[in-house]
């Protein structure tokens, strides 16, 4: 190889290392942004799991609460006590009594096709529950995005891992080596540095 060769080839791994060193200090910025975008999106969901089983404990709570009521409720009214069923209808929490007043309505003991009880019946419901359940869907939201950002984040360490073996192999061709092994080298390091490059430009930005 003559003494212009050598020197085109120098610069073009100059050139391919310069480019190689850019691109691994872009990767390494995006893996750290994308990193942080993780523990974001995961404390995000920790916190939102959290208080949902909060919001759930407390539905089971106040459902505990309706059942006892009411059971109580059945209890003085079957004794024919209906000051004391009074008293415990006054107590009902306002969720339960569109349920409840349905439910009597419909003349359950008189009424074979009447519901068991209110609690089977739609217009029971417990707000609690439906808190929990929008708590739940938005802490799995936040686990995804934090399962993606995990993902970009590792595509950007192997493409940093990628760029430095771009690194050894231009370094092997700029030493005293044949010819033969000097473009040998070369042409591994342009390769890498090429699909390495070409990972970056298709991988999400933070």
């Amino acid at each position: 190889m003559s003494d212009d060769q050598n020197r085109r080839l120098d610069l073009y791994l100059t050139i391919v290392m310069s480019v190689a060193a850019l691109a691994t200090s872009w990767a390494g910025y995006q893996a750290s942004v994308w990193s942080g975008d993780q523990a974001s999106h995961g404390g995000a969901a920790t916190a939102l799991r959290t208080a949902s089983t909060r919001v759930s404990t407390r539905a089971g709570q106040e459902r505990i609460v309706d059942v006892q009521l009411f059971t109580s409720w059945l209890g003085a009214y079957a004794s024919g006590n209906r000051r004391l069923a009074t008293f415990y209808e006054e107590r009902f929490r306002p969720e339960f009594v569109p349920a409840f007043r349905v439910w009597v309505a419909s003349r359950p003991l008189r009424s074979p096709g009447a519901a068991p009880t209110p609690f089977t019946l739609p217009q029971y419901k417990v707000a609690s529950d439906s808190e929990a359940q929008r708590l739940a869907r938005e802490a799995d939201h936040e686990s995804g995005a934090s399962e993606f950002a995990n993902s970009v984040s590792d595509g950007y360490v192997l493409d940093a891992v990628i760029l430095a073996t771009v690194m050894f192999f231009a370094t092997a061709a700029q030493r005293g080596l044949s010819t033969h092994l000097r473009l040998v080298c070369f042409i591994i390091a342009l390769a890498m540095c090429a699909f390495g490059v070409y990972r970056l430009f298709t991988s999400p930005l933070a």
